[in-house]
């Protein structure tokens, strides 16, 4: 996997004076879009997160004796390490964007003054790339929750062979067998808990989406509302606009009766 980037949605220089601007100048559509910041910054945190529950996963791996278990765990780490890949490039891209939007907020800024903070949300088109960084948290987390599951079963087969075998010496010597087979073990629940950690991180990533992807529409529907309110305007002022008055053409005056 390559070196994750240390450079900030929050710390670009367009986005910083972007959200000063809105702070200097509050508005429904300045603490939407704040809002969104935030939640693609939380995603960044996800992500990292996400980077390092991979290694501890790897480290965990080593001390694995089953092949059976081993050879789930070497997918389920495949699969893991392809969507935190994918999610890094969307995630880039989603940032690319915004920024890019932020310039074009600010540029319209200085043309049009502090009205152009109105219609803010239609430099940011970024729902297709939202989507897709969710529908990859989603999908990490179906592999957690399996790859879990896998761990658990696996475990109390485990335990349940140990059981017999345990049974068999038991009646050999006479005594009463055991009945019930243990819970998994402490290195089951050890195993398991870094996909557990991941799809909790995973889970997050995929709840800031969602919130993003409300503040976006929200931000949508304020330019919707004032396209509407604009084009309103226009239609009542061209209504109430007095009718240009055509002046009567002076008659020519013939030279001979002058």
């Amino acid at each position: 996997m390559k070196k994750r980037s240390k450079a900030r949605l929050e710390e670009n220089q367009y986005v910083k004076e972007l959200l000063t601007v809105l702070k200097e100048n509050p508005s429904p559509s300045s603490k939407e879009f704040m809002e969104m910041v935030s939640h693609v910054s939380e995603l960044e945190n996800r992500l990292a997160e996400a980077v390092e529950e991979l290694k501890v996963m790897r480290q965990e791996l080593q001390r694995v004796q089953s092949r059976t278990l081993k050879a789930v765990l070497q997918r389920s780490c495949k699969g893991m390490e392809t969507n935190i890949s994918s999610m890094r490039q969307h995630l880039a891209e989603l940032k690319a964007h915004i920024v890019e939007g932020c310039k074009n907020t600010l540029t319209a800024l200085k043309e049009q003054g502090v009205s152009a903070l109105d219609g803010i949300g239609r430099f940011f088109r970024v729902e297709p790339i939202l989507k897709k960084i969710g529908k990859v948290a989603d999908k990490s987390v179906q592999i957690d929750s399996k790859v879990i599951e896998k761990i658990q079963a696996l475990s109390s087969e485990y335990h349940e062979a140990g059981r017999h075998l345990k049974n068999m010496g038991r009646t050999f010597l006479g005594k009463d067998v055991i009945e019930d087979a243990k819970s998994p073990g402490k290195f089951a629940a050890l195993l398991a808990a870094p996909y557990k950690a991941n799809k909790s991180c995973m889970l997050a990533a995929k709840q800031n989406v969602e919130k993003a992807l409300e503040n976006l529409s929200q931000l949508h529907e304020r330019v919707q509302q004032r396209t509407s309110v604009l084009k309103a305007i226009k239609e009542n002022s061209d209504k109430v606009q007095p009718p240009v008055k055509k002046e009567n053409p002076v008659p020519c005056t013939d030279k001979a009766e002058l």
